[in-house]
């Protein structure tokens, strides 16, 4: 099994490295956007709308100012995007009375870990990590030349077709030499899948791209997304 650095990890990591901070910032550009319009109420537009260039400065804060003893980075990031939101709101007079009517739990004076209510955060919290988990699986999917577009265009129609790539993913990850050989080489082994699997090389050539993310998929225990 593999295993991928924790977020909280490299966030520590990034700072003071102004490229990696850029990179980690434009990476989480969608959960950005879905913490500012879920506070604004509306769709918002990056090159458009104030409030995602605060919160992208927002972001950027967390990341300056976050240690591993304030929990999950995420939760952490949106409590100051939120914050930062309300100042904007604030200062511009503008949604004052969503502030003040609709998201009475927020008020100038309380504390970062009394702002949200239990069962709200479950909620964000359960959103935040599917947005996290896309996020995730673009990265890695992106090392091995990869998009979610070209996933969605070369992934089978036929569900059986699909279901014997899917068994095919599995025997690689079950199969440790095989699974080392693919992640070392970005390849897929074709002879020795063709030899474990009974499917024949050619076709596994035409399933290769969603073989590989099938793969990434389950090594990553992304519970939250069907490929």
């Amino acid at each position: 099994m593999l295993h991928r650095q924790s977020l909280e990890s490299r966030v520590i990591e990034v700072k003071g490295n102004n490229y990696e901070t850029s990179r980690l910032i434009y990476e989480f550009k969608p959960f950005i956007a879905s913490v500012a319009q879920k506070k604004s109420g509306r769709f918002l537009e990056y090159g458009v709308d104030e409030e995602l260039s605060i919160g992208l400065s927002a972001f950027k804060e967390a990341i300056d100012s976050f240690k591993k003893e304030k929990g999950k980075f995420l939760n952490f990031a949106r409590l100051v995007i939120n914050m930062r939101l309300i100042d904007y709101y604030r200062k511009t007079s503008k949604k004052r009375a969503f502030i003040l009517e609709s998201d009475n739990r927020y008020s100038a004076n309380v504390k970062y870990n009394e702002m949200i209510s239990m069962e709200q955060y479950q909620i964000d919290d359960e959103r935040e990590r599917r947005i996290l988990e896309i996020i995730e699986y673009r990265v890695e999917l992106g090392k091995w030349g990869i998009s979610l577009e070209t996933l969605a265009d070369e992934s089978p129609k036929n569900e059986s077709l699909r279901e014997q790539y899917k068994g095919v993913a599995k025997a690689i990850v079950k199969n440790s030499d095989i699974l080392k050989a693919m992640i070392s080489t970005k390849k897929l082994p074709l002879k020795k899948l063709e030899n474990i699997t009974g499917v024949h090389r050619k076709k596994l050539e035409r399933g290769r791209i969603y073989i590989i993310a099938m793969v990434l998929a389950i090594i990553g225990n992304l519970s939250y997304i069907e490929v």
